[in-house]
Parts: C-alpha cells; structure tokens; sequence
C-alpha cells in the first residue's frame, strides 16, 4: 500500500528493470528516483523561503564541500555494486568511488577489498582457491581477485554486505566490471581509488595501464587515489590536460610504511610541498583531524587541514558511516560529525568519504549554518523524561539539556513516593533508572499488576531515601551502543512541583505530566497521583492560563476523564503496545477520552518479514485524523539500530518522513536533532537538496524480486481495540497522608541555580 497523495506532493519515480533471475549474473531492479517536491504544506505550515545566497565555505577553494559514496550506498547495498550505485540519492555533484581490483585475465571490478573473502562468496564457491600473499610487508590470508577470471568472476561470484551488522538480504548482485561502471554513470563524477599498484605489477598486472583504457571510456573520472606515491607520479602524465585530480591517500595506521619511499606514512602527513608535486590532495581518516581519545571523546582537533590549505592542498575525509559507534560528543546524531568537519569556525574538509551519502549531503545542504536559522517545519517536539539520551532521564541536568536543546514541551513522568511525594522519573521501577540495586536490592518484589519481572518501586520508599540514591542513565543497547559513561550518573531528581516551576521559569512552550499505575496506587497504596497532579498544577497556577500547554497523559482512560473538566488541558492517550490497525468506532471512542495520541513509531509502518525494512503504510494516522485526534510519534532515538534500515538509519531522515506521514509532533529523548531537523535550510528551496521521501515498502519493493514481494504474507495485523485503554473509574483514596503537596517548592530547590 503507497501512501496517498499529500497537498502540494509531486513525486516521480524512474526506475530501469533489468533481470534475469535464472542466471547468477543478474541485474536487481535498478532505481534511480528523484525526488521533486514544493513545501507549501499547510498542515505543518512550510513557508517558501527566499533562495539562499552561495556561502563561502572555509575549504580550500571556498566551495561548498564535497560528498564522496563510498562504493554506492554501502551503507545499505553490498559495497562496489551495480544496485549500490544506482541507489545513491545525494546531492548536486556526489561523487561515486569504486577500488579498482584486476582479475586474472585483466579486468578490472569495483571491489571494496584486495582480500575478497568477507566481501563475496568466493570462500564457499572456490574452497581450494585460498592464498597467501605479502602486501606492502605483511602476510595476507584469502581469496584474491587476481586468482579468477572475469568469467569466473561474474557467473560464479556473488558480492555481500561486509560488515555483517548491516543486512544481507541484498546480496545477489555480481562483481561490478569497472568499464561497465564507467559507462552506467556517465554523466556523474566519478572517483577510482588504486589501493594496490605494487601488489599488482608483482603479478603482471598494470593498474596504470588498466586506467589508460578506462579513461578512453570516460575522460573526465574526476578523482584517482592511492596510496602508492610511485604510482600518482607515474599517473601525473598520463592526466596532464584532463581535469582529473590525483589524490594521496593515508591508510588508518600511519605507522604503515609507503612502498616507494620506503617511510612511514605519518613522517609524510605534513611534507605538503612534496605532496603537491604529484598530487592536489590528501584523503586521511577523520581520526587524523578530530582524534578520539579512549573513553570515546573528541579530543581538540589538529592543524593538519589549516597546514594543508596553507599550501594549497585539499583534505578529504574518509571513515563515516551512520552505524559507526561515534563518539559520544555526537549524541549518536551522524549529521553533527560532518558538521563538525565542515562547519566549525576554523575549518572545513573539502570532502567526504561515507557510506551513506544521503547523510551526508542532508548535514552539508540542509543543515550547515542552520544553527541560528528560524524554524522552517513547525512540528511539536516533546521529550521522552527530558534530553535523556545526554544524562539520566528526569533529572535537572535532563530538563535544562532539554530546553537548551530546543524542546517545545518537557515531561514528567510522575511516581510517588511512599510519604507521598510526587517526582519525575522514568519508571516506577528504580531498577534501572537509579542506583537502587546496589544498596536496596532486599526490598525487591513481584508485582504482577505493574511488570512479570522483580522491581523495587518508588512507592516503597520515602522521599529521603530516594534522594539517597544516584540516577542512572538508561539505554535500550549496551556494549558499544551504551550511553556515555561518564555521565552514567550526573544530575538530581526532580520534585513535580520544582519540574513545574523550572518550566515557568524557562517560558518553555508547555508541559507534558505523564500518569500511569494511578488506579493501582490508589487500591493498594492510598496514593492518590491524580490528586497530587492536580495539586501541582493549581498551585502552579498552569491550571488558569493558556500562555504555556498543558498536556496530560496516560494510558488509562480514567486518568485523561479526570481532567475533562479543565478546556486548556490537551489529553494524550498513551497506546503503549504496537499496533497496526485502528476501526473508525475505536477512534471515536478514543475522542471521548483524548484529544490525541502517542503512537510507538513502528505502529505507522508494518514490518517485512522482520528484516528491519517497512512494507506497508498502516491506517492509524490516517484514522485518528479523521476523528480529529492529534498523533505524536515515539520514541525517536538516535541510534542506528533503533532505525528502520529504510530511513539510512539516520534519525533525520526518520524524523522527516515521520513528519511527512502525518505525525504532528515527536517524541524523542534527543531534542537537539529534532529541533535541528525543524531548522533545515533545504525546507522551502525550490532549488535546494531534497531530503527523501520514503514511501513504506519502496526500498524491499523496488529492490527486490517483486514475486518473493508478493508471496511474503505478513501477520494479521494487531488491532487497537477499545479494552487495550477503556479503564474503569478510579477508587477513591481511603486517605491520603496529607493535604498538602509534599512536592512542593521550596527555597533548597535544585533548579535554584537556574
């Protein structure tokens, strides 16, 4: 199912069909899409901006820095292939780079390594064809392409994804020939990386030569590298008078001898009036310009960019990728690692290298110099218990990230304390939300009613003894995806009533108070929460204006019924578990009890065959539009793996068409991309980059065999019915410990700094 038409929509696909699915030599469904679109979007508001002016950018030559696709979209399609190169959807002159590896016979292929062994399926389909060679100086294990004929090569060897994290369900194309590269991208630059010269004239095969002949079929490939210095001078000749521009590359371990100087590569990174004698350019890895240090944090960057602009030498970076395991500087968000190449105050690189050229070009096109820019996409950005992918959730230092970061709306997701006081944390379980397992691990228990597992509940303890524990940040990924450790447990809790009072301190644009377990807390607990909710709000008197929103939810009905009475308030119903289908009563009757909706993001989408790929557009938003119920969509998080491989698991790309399905507001405990996402200067440019569209379904439907698309029969999908949120009255209270907010401020409050 395609997603309807929106206002002002002009979408046209072009795409090439070529295959024959009986032979291993095939060609998948090539795409190539453009994208055009106006964004006179009504619903959200898109104003049509004036152009903007050309910048002058801090490169060497001041132009606007260049994408380089590292082997097509690699970040998603087996390096080097046909398919991977034909899905590159960056900007106005992206440039395709293929590593040019020889056969045995003398063709050459697009391969992203010399040993091919966890690039194809050589391994299994030529087990005896295993060697052993040296390469600059070291023993190397493998398969090798010079081992097998160009025949071989495209009837027998298949090219798979490398980095096994990423899917292999794209994994049928063969070897690309590099003369078929050349002529199937013809009107795009092109870039012919030659990693191994040396290695190749040991065996009679001539790298030099075989360029000879490849730029006969274009003339104009815009980039030759290597890392071989013999090689760029024997090359100097051969593209006198062409615009190519020979390039020098630096592997990642600098202590690696050069094979024609015979030094080490570091001693050669600044002898930049040597360089330009054969070269116009250095590529090195984005560690040699912004070192990480161990604990995965940026250290200062280096001059080696400066020095190189110094002497007239460009800097091309190599290494990004969207499913790297950035440091933590970043927040996980892969557009601020290129903005911090190339939209710092010093400096900028004059290209790079990534897997993921989308990316890439959405941080150079859309969003350099955006930081100061007026909103261009007005959507509502709520936080998940504050920015807590930067410090632990609901604590001070979480809210104060939160609205320096650019939140509409921060949150609150209230627990209650035993002596009544009402705070902000992110569950009822302290588990894993506060160091409560180390000295209060005898006061677990079961409680079925809230979670199967044991916990040790807020609502066991007293205020003090909560302020006697530490928060913790929480991550749904550990190991290398874990949270900055560093800040594992910065900050303080937060009383309701000094959340309440910080966010009329800030004039933030308004407040969500989360409510949950409150017919459970008054039953068997006399802890009335809604009560306390209520206090809070009175005495912050949120209650009798309409400057700042007011947004209460829940996922029990009963609670949002509660404060029917106050107009201002906005009722979210929390629908916490994934559904795929709404009827038009079940809305209705949604309408009764709220005037919107949070939404898990994957419920907007259903699932192919749980390959981390979007197939069809469900009806939830469609439908709660209808009943005039707002959607928020949640929770939006910057890591890759938390992001459908559709959206380049980047989150901007996820944000975008979240907004573009229908979603009027984001939840997400990363505000800072959100709000930058909303500040994108390609929103209202006719002629600017064009962030992508993505319709569930196109990438496995165009990409796949259509018939393996059709016989695949999805499960009945979950439907939202009436009993997953229709609860019964609350009980009233038998006593409440005391009348007055316990929560309340005072002069110790932890935002007094603020």
């Amino acid at each position: 199912m395609l997603l309807p038409s929106l206002p002002d929509l002009n979408i046209q696909f072009f795409f090439f069909l070529e295959q024959d699915w009986k032979k291993m030599l095939r060609h998948v469904l090539l795409i190539c899409l453009m994208i055009q679109c106006t964004i006179a979007d009504a619903k959200h508001k898109k104003g049509t901006a004036v152009p903007l002016a050309k910048r002058k950018w801090l490169t060497l030559h001041g132009d606007e820095p260049v994408v380089v696709a590292n082997g097509g979209f690699s970040g998603l399609y087996p390096s080097q292939t046909d398919i991977a190169f034909r899905n590159v959807f960056g900007k106005n002159g992206t440039v395709f780079l293929c590593d040019l590896h020889m056969s045995r016979d003398g063709h050459g292929f697009c391969l992203s390594q010399l040993n091919i062994q966890n690039t194809t399926n050589a391994a299994d389909a030529f087990p005896d064809r295993r060697k052993t060679y040296i390469v600059n100086g070291k023993e190397l294990q493998g398969w090798f392409a010079l081992d097998f004929t160009s025949d071989e090569m495209l009837s027998k060897l298949v090219v798979t994804q490398s980095i096994f994290s990423r899917s292999d369900l794209f994994d049928f194309s063969s070897p690309y020939p590099t003369d078929l590269f050349l002529e199937e991208n013809d009107n795009t630059q092109l870039w012919i990386n030659a990693e191994y010269p040396a290695f190749y004239n040991q065996h009679n095969l001539s790298l030099v030569d075989k360029i000879k002949q490849l730029l006969e079929v274009k003339k104009d490939i815009s980039y030759i590298s290597s890392s071989d210095i013999g090689f760029l001078k024997r090359m100097g000749p051969v593209v006198r008078g062409l615009k190519t521009k020979l390039m020098f590359k630096f592997p990642v371990d600098r202590s690696t001898v050069e094979p024609t100087t015979n030094k080490r590569y570091a001693s050669l990174l600044t002898k930049f009036s040597m360089i330009k004698k054969f070269a116009a350019g250095i590529v090195v890895p984005r560690e040699y310009i912004w070192p990480v240090n161990r604990g995965r944090h940026l250290k200062s960057s280096t001059n080696l960019v400066a020095k190189a602009h110094k002497q007239g030498v460009q800097v091309f970076a190599y290494g990004f990728a969207n499913d790297n395991y950035l440091p933590y500087n970043y927040s996980y968000d892969p557009q601020r690692e290129y903005l911090q190449f190339v939209d710092n105050s010093k400096f900028a690189v004059d290209g790079v290298v990534t897997d993921f050229a989308t990316s890439a070009s959405i941080a150079i096109a859309c969003l350099a110099g955006s930081r100061n820019a007026s909103r261009r996409v007005h959507t509502l950005i709520i936080t998940a218990n504050g920015a807590s992918g930067d410090y632990p959730g609901s604590t001070d230092l979480a809210y104060q990230k939160a609205v320096d970061d650019g939140a509409d709306i921060i949150d609150c997701s209230v627990q209650m304390t035993k002596d009544g006081v009402a705070f902000c944390l992110p569950s009822v379980d302290l588990i894993s939300t506060t160091t409560a397992s180390g000295p209060f691990m005898s006061r677990s228990t079961k409680v079925e009613a809230l979670q199967s597992s044991m916990g040790i509940f807020s609502f066991d303890f007293t205020w003090e003894e909560i302020q006697s524990l530490k928060p913790q940040m929480f991550s749904e990924f550990n190991g290398e995806l874990a949270r900055d450790p560093a800040r594992k447990n910065m900050g303080k809790f937060v009383t309701l009533s000094d959340f309440l009072e910080f966010a009329k301190a800030k004039a933030v644009s308004g407040v969500l108070i989360n409510i949950e377990n409150a017919a459970f807390l008054a039953t068997n607990k006399d802890l009335d929460i809604v009560g306390a909710v209520t206090t809070a709000l009175s005495n912050a008197i949120l209650d009798k204006q309409s400057t700042q929103k007011v947004l209460i939810m829940s996922g029990e009905s009963s609670v949002l019924d509660k404060f029917k009475d106050i107009s201002t308030y906005q009722k979210v119903l929390h629908i916490k578990k994934k559904v795929e289908f709404v009827t038009n009563e079940t809305a209705l009757e949604i309408k009764k009890h709220a005037d919107a909706v949070l939404l898990h993001k994957h419920s907007l989408y259903t699932q192919f065959r749980g390959e981390g790929f979007t197939l069809n557009l469900t009806n939830l938003i469609e439908c709660m539009h209808w009943a005039n119920i707002s959607v928020y969509a949640g929770t939006v998080l910057n890591e890759f793996q938390d992001i459908y491989m559709d959206f380049n698991s980047d989150p901007y790309t996820l944000i975008h068409n979240l907004i573009y399905y229908g979603a009027d507001g984001i939840i997400t405990q990363y505000p800072r991309t959100a709000n930058a996402y909303t500040r994108n200067l390609c929103t209202g440019n006719k002629e600017s980059y064009r962030i992508p569209e993505i319709n569930p379904g196109e990438v496995i439907t165009y990409a796949l065999d259509p018939k393996e698309v059709e016989e695949y029969t999805p499960p009945p999908p979950e439907y939202l019915e009436t009993k997953d949120f229709v609860t019964p009255p609350l009980t009233p209270v038998a006593a409440i410990a005391k009348k007055n907010d316990h929560g309340g401020s005072n002069s110790n409050s932890i935002f007094s700094l603020w």
